[in-house]
C-alpha cells in the first residue's frame, strides 16, 4: 500500500503539483515508513517547483519528526535547497539555529573559539547526523559517499576559517571537478549533477539525488546551467553554535597526527 501510494503521487506530480503536495502531506502525516518519506519527498524534489508546493502544503498540519529528518537528509545529500522547505522541515524536526557567522571577521573570531573550545569527538557524531547527509557525500578515512571530495585530510590542507567559510557559503569556492550542472525538462524534471558525457543528441548526468547516471535526450531540455558545488548553502542552519563549532573541530582535526 505504501508503494502504491508513493507511486501515485509521483504520477500526480507530473500534471498537478498542488493536488500531489496536498496528497503527500497527508500521506506523511499517518506513515512511520522510512522508505516511503524517501519516495515521496524524492518525488517533489524531481520537479520544477515542487519543493515549494510541498513546503505550502506542509505548513497545513503537523509533520512527525521521522519524516521531517528524512526530507532534511534527501535535501542535503542531494543537493536540492529550498529554503522554505528546509526552514519547516528544520522547525518540524526540532532543530534550532544559532549559526549566524557571516562576516569575515566574524568567521576569524569563530575560528578562534573552535581551536579553544571545539570538541572534535562530538563533532564527529554531528557529521555522522543523517539529516546533514555528511557521509553520503563525503569519504572520511574510507566511509561514506563520493558525490564531494574526499575529507580524510582536510585539516592539513585547509586553515580553519576556511572550513567555517566552506560550510557557510559552499558556492564560493568549487574544488576542481565538482562543478555540478542542473536540467530542467520540458515536463518539468529537474536534475543536478555531474556531466558524464554528452554527444550530439543526448547528454548523461549523475544525478546526486538517484545516485546513479540518468540519460537525456537533448530535444526534451529545457534549462540547463552550471550550477556549481552540489552541497546546498544552509547546511549549519540546524546546528547550534556549540555543534557547529564542534563539527568544525572535527573537520580541521583530519588527517592531522593523533
Amino acid at each position: 500500500a505504501v508503494s502504491v501510494r508513493s507511486a501515485a503521487i509521483a504520477a500526480l506530480c507530473g500534471f498537478d503539483l498542488e493536488s500531489a503536495a496536498e496528497f503527500a502531506s497527508r500521506s506523511l502525516a499517518r506513515l512511520n515508513n522510512g522508505a516511503a518519506f524517501d519516495e515521496i519527498f524524492s518525488s517533489f524534489l524531481h520537479r520544477q517547483g515542487g519543493a515549494a508546493a510541498l513546503a505550502v502544503a506542509l505548513a497545513r498540519r503537523p509533520l512527525p519528526k521521522l519524516a521531517a529528518e528524512a526530507g532534511l537528509r534527501l535535501m542535503n545529500a542531494g543537493g536540492r535547497r529550498n529554503d522554505q522547505l528546509a526552514r519547516f522541515l528544520a522547525d518540524a524536526a526540532g532543530f534550532k539555529s544559532e549559526v549566524k557567522t557571516v562576516t569575515s571577521a566574524e568567521i576569524a573570531a569563530f575560528a578562534v573559539e573552535v581551536r579553544a573550545h571545539g570538541d572534535a569527538r562530538r563533532g564527529a557524531e554531528i557529521f555522522r547526523r543523517a539529516d546533514l547527509g555528511c557521509t553520503a557525500c563525503h569519504t572520511v578515512n574510507g566511509q561514506g559517499g563520493n558525490v564531494g571530495p574526499d575529507l580524510s585530510a582536510l585539516g592539513t590542507a585547509q586553515p580553519v576559517d576556511f572550513i567555517i567559510g566552506a560550510i557557510l557559503d559552499p558556492q564560493k569556492e568549487v574544488k576542481e571537478g565538482y562543478m555540478s550542472v542542473s536540467v530542467v525538462t520540458k515536463d518539468g524534471e529537474e536534475f543536478q549533477g555531474y556531466q558524464v558525457r554528452e554527444t550530439r543528441g543526448e547528454l548523461v548526468l549523475r544525478d546526486v539525488l538517484q545516485n546513479k547516471e540518468v540519460r537525456l535526450r537533448r530535444e526534451t531540455i529545457k534549462e540547463r546551467k552550471q550550477h556549481g558545488s552540489v552541497m546546498p548553502s544552509g547546511l549549519a542552519d540546524t546546528l547550534t553554535r556549540a555543534e557547529f563549532r564542534d563539527l568544525v573541530r572535527f573537520l580541521s582535526e583530519l588527517g592531522k597526527p593523533r
